[in-house]
């Protein structure tokens, strides 16, 4: 399959950064941070795939960014809501916690994400990233991933990538996957879909 189809899911939940006052530029630059981070994660996918940003889960905090891959299986393939909500459900659920600094912050509030999604992986900018590394043992005990964003090259580090590992609630991780596939644009993601396959 050539470039990777993602398929954007709009939430329609609150807009984190509309709803700051003005003047607030650590948190207008950690939304830029993640739009930049969403880029290069994209644009290594070699599958389609489902993402949603400011994705909320009751209980369980609102993940930057949640991401899940699948790669199409043909001109046959079932795009009904249960069929979507099926290849979902088999596949593995990212969810992202972007932060510039406050790698604690950032960790405790990945873990919470541990509970819905399979793999909860926080990313930082590299040159802030140093007491985030010298505790990398601490991310690995927890489970939860910590990537790097280089701004100059767009290049991603994972770190650490936990591995056999699922989410640790599986009620909610179904109610997670039920909100993607209700948001679902079933004929765009098809006409989507097709096309990359030609």
């Amino acid at each position: 399959m050539s470039p990777s189809k993602v398929h954007r899911i709009d939430l329609a939940t609150f807009n984190t950064l509309g709803n700051l006052p003005s003047g607030r530029g650590e948190w207008r630059t950690e939304f830029n941070f993640m739009r930049e981070f969403e880029k290069s994660y994209f644009k290594r996918q070699s599958s389609a795939g489902v993402t949603a940003e400011e994705f909320s889960l009751s209980g369980f905090g609102v993940a930057d960014m949640v991401w899940i891959g699948w790669q199409p299986e043909g001109q046959s393939e079932d795009f009904s809501a249960v069929a979507i909500q099926r290849q979902l459900a088999r596949r593995l659920l990212y969810a992202f916690e972007g932060k510039l600094k406050d790698w604690q912050r950032a960790l405790q509030q990945a873990f919470r994400y541990r509970y819905f999604a399979d793999k909860a992986i926080v990313i930082m900018p590299l040159e802030n990233a140093g007491q985030a590394l010298a505790n990398l043992e601490t991310f690995r005990n927890s489970g939860v991933g910590l990537w790097t964003l280089e701004a100059a090259t767009g290049s991603i580090k994972e770190h650490f990538t936990p591995t056999r590992i699922r989410a640790f609630n599986p009620k909610a991780r179904a109610k997670a996957i039920a909100l993607l596939a209700s948001k679902f644009d079933f004929g765009h993601f098809r006409k989507e879909s097709k096309s990359a396959l030609q």
